[in-house]
């Protein structure tokens, strides 16, 4: 059982979550992956994710493009140098590829949020890298 808590803790971590001691997990599910029909060099994803309350993704960038959209609940969201946007359920957010994302957070302390996110990405490159320093 540790073990599995240990492995889930470290899948998070190299997803970009974190999660405090108090906050319920970040669940993050593949919902299509393809090989871009056009770019042989991409692939596009759609990943589902759940930030539990309060939960936040440290800074960091994704090599792709990603469109967001807000499927349930709120997301404070900000990308470097850009605005803070305070999103809600049915809104929706754009990264342009190497867009430095310096806030995620889920700001309802006692409802989940859900995103689902569309992802054209380099192939088999991750989906994001923490940013240094932040």
């Amino acid at each position: 059982m540790k073990r599995t808590i240990a492995l889930a803790i470290l899948s998070l971590a190299a997803s970009g979550i974190s999660l405090a001691a108090d906050e319920e997990p970040v669940k993050i599910t593949e919902i299509f992956k393809r090989d871009h029909p056009d770019l042989p060099e991409k692939e596009i994803l759609i990943k589902r994710i759940e930030l539990g309350p309060g939960a936040s993704a440290p800074p960091h960038m994704h090599p792709g493009m990603v469109t967001g959209y807000v499927e349930t609940g709120k997301l404070e969201f900000q990308l470097k140098d850009g605005p803070l946007l305070k999103l809600k359920t049915g809104d929706t957010f754009f990264e342009p590829a190497g867009s430095h994302h310096m806030l995620a957070k889920n700001p309802d302390p006692t409802a989940k949020t859900v995103i689902i996110a569309f992802v054209v990405n380099p192939k088999g490159a991750p989906l994001s890298t923490p940013l240094e320093g932040h």
